[in-house]
């Protein structure tokens, strides 16, 4: 709908100019702007209206066109300042009042989209027009409804085979029975099938314009054939707090978690977490990661922790691809002094690939340096543990219909440890479905 609303205004401009066209075709920058534009070439008709700006901008045909290569483009500030201009000295232009409402509506300004467009229902109209306004202001009011309320749920079932269960999970902080000096059956590499079910949540609750809370909570249960043992359940939920201002946006939160394993409750911890985010332009993204956390081991008190991370990512977005590298530094203390060769800190580097081959199929490929450096010299083996850790995943979704979609996801471990016992190779593979509502 709002893809149909912004493409209605243009007959309409045909329809109500500013000037006439002879006035127009004497122009040569209005012309090549206006047929750049008819042609659909809103990219070259921004740089042109870009290239005639400082001498251009407070002309009321000018500022017209490029509001309308500026909407078509993404910049919709840029848009609501050039027609603001036009209206300043035509206030009741109807083209450019329509045109403001349509570029508040993509600002999801909708209080300021449907005064605008209501202002200009009560002026004298055609039919046809009138159908526009208030076909747009229709779906304005679909959007403040969904705005308002944002609710989505998704429940998965995976079928998958773990190549060395032993490792535990990805973040490798998981000890079962304590050091295993002496190396037994049980505590070399084994491979086992498992079944993984789980729920996700994720809710927005918009307050203002700029302004909005949100949830989410996931929970996974992971139960393999042989190693029970390693049977986990993990639960997180968290709330945050997301402000916009201008290109910037301010999202923080609290988060709180706990893993069960083998049935019993294994670790638990809470925390914060803040990231800012500036909008560059239309593809490009920067953003600035923080969280603090607090681990608790509830077997093992020296695995107690602090979590504090700190990261910068960019990421670049085109029509069917996104592609994001990030790089972070996180500092993970020990609570007891005796356990201070359990502590850490490691460096990360990252990056990210989604590629969207139509409406229906979707790859995704991530890949993961990390550089791991312990703070003490291990009791036993009395060397300090000096570690390196590469992640590679690959996934494909196919969106069978909108609710239900096929996954299939794999996934490599290998970490490379000074201390010959922590190192490990790991294989993870899955294929799962997940219905969503």
């Amino acid at each position: 709908m709002q893809l149909l609303l912004h493409r209605a205004f243009i007959p309409v401009v045909l329809l109500v100019g500013l000037h006439n066209s002879a006035a127009l075709a004497a122009a040569t920058p209005l012309t090549q702007l206006k047929s750049a534009l008819d042609q659909g070439q809103f990219e070259q008709a921004y740089a042109l209206a870009q290239s005639h700006f400082e001498t251009a901008a407070g002309d009321a045909e000018f500022d017209f066109l490029y509001a309308r290569a500026a909407l078509e483009t993404g910049h919709y500030n840029e848009a609501v300042f050039a027609l603001e201009r036009v209206l300043a000295v035509k206030p009741n232009h109807q083209s450019s009042l329509y045109l403001l409402g349509l570029t508040y509506n993509k600002q999801k300004n909708y209080p300021q989209a449907a005064s605008t467009l209501n202002s200009l229902l009560a002026t004298s109209l055609s039919d046809e027009f009138r159908q526009r306004v208030e076909r747009a202001l229709d779906a304005i009011e679909d959007n403040q409804a969904s705005m308002a309320q944002q609710l989505k749920h998704r429940v998965s079932l995976a079928l998958g085979h773990d190549s060395n269960v032993n490792s535990g999970t990805t973040d490798d902080r998981i000890v079962i029975g304590g050091l295993p000096i002496l190396l037994d059956d049980s505590s070399r590499e084994a491979s086992d099938a498992f079944a993984r079910t789980s729920y996700r949540f994720d809710g927005r609750w918009q307050q203002t314009q700029h302004q909005a809370w949100r949830a989410n909570i996931q929970l996974s249960d992971q139960r393999h054939q042989d190693s029970d043992e390693f049977d986990r359940t993990q639960l997180s939920t968290n709330v945050s707090y997301v402000q916009d201002i201008d290109d910037l946006q301010l999202h923080v939160g609290a988060q709180l978690g706990v893993m069960s394993l083998d049935s019993e409750t294994y670790q638990q911890d809470a925390g914060v977490f803040g990231a800012l985010r500036y909008t560059i332009d239309e593809h490009w993204v920067a953003t600035l990661n923080i969280s603090a956390f607090n681990l608790n081991n509830v077997r093992d008190s020296e695995l107690d922790s602090r979590l504090y991370t700190s990261g910068f990512a960019i990421s670049r977005a085109a029509r069917n691809w996104l592609v994001r590298v990030s790089a972070g530094y996180t500092w993970q203390p020990a609570e007891e002094p005796a356990a201070e060769h359990y502590a850490r800190d490691y460096a990360h580097l990252s990056a990210a690939l989604v590629y969207r081959l139509n409406d229906a199929h979707r790859l995704n490929a991530r890949i993961q340096y990390r550089d791991i450096e312990h703070r003490a010299a291990h009791p036993f083996f009395l060397q300090v543990r000096d570690e390196t850790l590469h992640i590679a995943h690959l996934g494909w979704v196919y969106q069978i219909t909108p609710a239900w979609g096929l996954e299939t996801k794999l996934a490599y471990y290998d970490k490379d440890s000074s201390l010959q016992l922590y190192s490990y190779d790991r294989t993870e593979w899955s294929l799962g479905v997940h219905y969503d509502f």
